[in-house]
């Protein structure tokens, strides 16, 4: 724990990034260490945009492919089901900006993604002239494991070590460093309590 305080479990199931479960282990193989340093999570940043429409498109997400955009994908929420805007003359939406740490965007103000995302979605059409009431913003860390040339090596000795430790499970998109959805996310939780109910 942060403040030092050490505690003993019979079992550890981590969804925590796996890169940092890993780093935080006392005695990781120079091997492992190395291996660690080049795997990488991506953030996302959500742009959440209240607008005062209630048909602007059919599709529940789209995914922009235009270079000239950093919006990456929009969701709308109003067309999920009719319980998610109970009666609202209004639409959410979600924007996702894809990037690293680094990146000025990931760094940048509330207002600013506000306005980033606002101008994108009027460049792409789907706004329809419609009005932005207002606008929320998320920030995501590490929630994209990268998947680059090599990945799959560097994996390989991380996944060897946690395999010695027969008390450590590491689930979900995070802790298995697998781009898995939220179902399959789920099913590693269920599959892990089985198997540690079972012996």
């Amino acid at each position: 724990f942060p403040d030092g305080c050490i505690e003993a479990f019979d079992h550890l199931v981590s969804t925590m990034p796996l890169t940092l479960m890993v780093k935080s282990m006392p005695d990781i193989p120079q091997e492992v260490e190395q291996a660690l340093a080049k795997l990488a999570y991506r953030n996302t940043i959500l742009v959440y945009l209240r607008v005062n429409k209630t048909s602007l498109f059919p599709d529940q997400w789209l995914y922009v492919q235009s270079p000239e955009l950093r919006l990456g994908r929009v969701t709308n929420f109003r067309n999920w089901g009719e319980e998610l805007h109970a009666g609202s003359d209004d639409t959410i939406l979600a924007l996702e900006y894809w990037c690293d740490a680094e990146d000025p965007v990931w760094t940048s103000g509330d207002d600013d993604l506000i306005a980033l995302g606002t101008g994108e979605l009027r460049q792409t059409g789907l706004l329809h002239g419609a009005e932005v009431l207002e606008g929320h913003v998320i920030r995501l860390p590490r929630c994209y494991p990268v998947y680059r040339a090599g990945y799959k090596q560097w994996l390989a000795p991380v996944i060897g070590h946690l395999r010695k430790l027969p008390r450590v499970t590491a689930i979900g998109r995070y802790g298995s460093f697998k781009y898995n959805n939220q179902d399959h996310s789920i099913l590693m939780g269920l599959l892990a309590a089985e198997n540690i109910a079972e012996g």
